[in-house]
């Protein structure tokens, strides 16, 4: 009897797997699909990726993507492809190069330059501390006589 029930749960366990190894070439396919897909910018809906898009342009880049794909082509030539057509704004994360450095180096500098000022802004705040103040003498004893009575 025991053998008879592992003998069925190792081919109910083949059978299953049977189908799930002749889908996986064409699901890894669509993954791959969406994962370029993520990198590219949607040019209906800005905001949105082409793997995130329902617009229908998205749907047709992502055919083209499964197309190149299935052509051999890898991920850096897929993205060239469509740089090539839409410019650089196509991708999610712009070239580091040109105008596109200046919005990667900007924030660096402005925060290098916040944190100058604020050393500035501390030296000169304890060099301020440091100078002695001068008190005038009645002022003084008019205070220690409200505290003596207060």
């Amino acid at each position: 009897m025991r053998r008879a029930l592992a003998l069925t749960a190792i081919l109910a366990a083949l059978l299953g797997t049977a189908p799930a190894q002749e889908e996986a070439p064409g699901l890894l396919l669509e993954q791959r699909v969406f994962e370029i897909g993520r990198k590219l910018r949607c040019p209906v809906c800005t905001s949105e990726s082409v793997a995130d898009s329902a617009a229908e342009l998205a749907v047709q880049m992502r055919a083209r993507i499964q197309t190149q794909l299935e052509q051999g082509r890898d991920e850096a030539e897929i993205l060239a492809y469509f740089q090539e057509r839409y410019g650089d704004w196509i991708l999610q994360d712009p070239p580091k190069r040109g105008p596109h450095l200046l919005v990667w180096l900007l924030p660096a500098g402005a925060a290098l330059l916040g944190l100058a000022s604020l050393v500035v802004f501390v030296r000169r705040w304890r060099r301020a501390a440091e100078v002695p103040v001068e008190v005038d003498e009645a002022d003084l004893e008019r205070v220690r006589a409200a505290l003596d009575r207060g």
